[in-house]
């Protein structure tokens, strides 16, 4: 069984490689000269609807509920989807219809949230705060 789901994750793997070596390199970039990792937040200055979603599932994941509550309240969502798509893709090994709705119902309820912080919550703790080093202001300043 662990060969067989080893085998269909190694099978995404290099289908997708391409794709995680430009993620890879722009991640290694990206920190190197920002010190970020977001690109909405890179070139405007305002946090995007991911932002401090990786440190949320984190802190979730570790015990730390209520802290990665804070960071991204869309997290848990993230979590139980994921699970569900990896139990669906790699332990059973299908590929369920449903997939792209419950993809799409956690971006549209993700966006949500992300809309109501912009508005009550912006701007606040990290990751609800405006990046002064952005690439839009360091263009307008040169001019």
């Amino acid at each position: 069984m662990i060969k067989i789901v080893w085998g269909r994750i190694w099978k995404d793997i290099k289908n997708f490689r391409i794709a995680i070596m430009i993620l890879l390199l722009y991640e290694v970039i990206t920190m190197h000269v920002f010190q970020i990792f977001c690109p909405f937040l890179i070139v405007t200055g305002f946090p995007c609807a991911g932002c401090g979603l990786t440190r949320a599932v984190f802190c979730i994941l570790t015990g730390q509920f209520i802290t990665g509550l804070r960071l991204n309240p869309a997290a848990p969502l993230w979590i139980v989807f994921l699970c569900w798509f990896f139990i669906n893709r790699y332990l059973k090994g299908i590929n369920d219809k449903r997939t792209k709705v419950w993809l799409c119902f956690v971006c549209v309820v993700t966006l949500l949230i992300y809309g109501y912080r912009m508005c009550y919550c912006f701007p606040g703790e990290s990751p609800m705060i405006y990046y002064k080093n952005n690439i839009l202001v360091e263009k307008l300043l040169r001019k």
